[in-house]
């Protein structure tokens, strides 16, 4: 299975980790992911809510302030990973070549836990006519970076295992070494360039 990452569904995921610090938790939750999701402010996914007559600030200050960095890392607890496997399902239903932001709505309100869902259920949103509103847009970002990995070539042992083998295992397994791949910084060329020849040296030469 190939997963490829939209940028601002990086950014939302680092969002997240920021909001899970920030709380004092030791991993990132459902709530954290819809919290990274929402403060990304995807225009995907505002168009889609404006369709479904959503209001952001009808929600929480905390669900949309997520710190836009966090420079640690944090697992996901075992519903957040599903969560991340039905967002890239709702992608892959949408027709879209990638998982944005928006899609991890979508993946609260069909796997999230209590916690999430709830925020989700005094907002007022649905999760079927989000996926609906989400899949009648078109992929118009083909330029757009992606971070991608192959579901069961890319395991790695330090990755945290929410469940032996799960599907949602192995798919955030690809997910995670997708984003530490994104998120890694480009090494820049720190060799020297050869020594040039001293110029004064060759004008002497020269003028021999």
């Amino acid at each position: 299975m190939t997963i490829n990452l939209a940028e601002d569904a990086i950014h939302a995921l680092n969002r997240a980790a920021a909001v899970a610090a920030r709380e004092g938790s030791d991993a990132t939750t459902p709530r954290h992911i819809l919290a990274g999701a929402i403060s990304q402010r995807d225009p995907a996914l505002i168009e889609a809510l404006a369709e479904l007559s959503l209001d952001l600030g009808a929600l929480p200050g905390s669900m949309r302030d997520a710190p836009e960095t966090y420079g640690g890392h944090l697992p996901f607890t075992p519903p957040a990973h599903e969560v991340l496997a039905a967002a890239i399902e709702a992608s892959t239903a949408a027709g879209h070549d990638r998982t944005g932001s928006a899609h991890f709505l979508v993946g609260v309100a069909t796997a999230g836990d209590e916690e999430s869902r709830l925020v989700l259920e005094e907002w007022g949103m649905d999760g079927d006519a989000l996926a609906a509103a989400l899949a009648a847009q078109t992929d118009d970002d083909s330029d757009e970076p992606e971070a991608g990995g192959e579901g069961p070539d890319t395991a790695a042992g330090d990755t945290p295992d929410p469940g032996a083998g799960s599907p949602a295992a192995t798919i955030v397994t690809a997910l995670l070494l997708a984003l530490c791949l994104a998120c890694a910084p480009d090494a820049s060329p720190d060799t020297p360039p050869p020594d040039d020849p001293d110029p004064r040296g060759a004008a002497r030469l020269r003028g021999a």
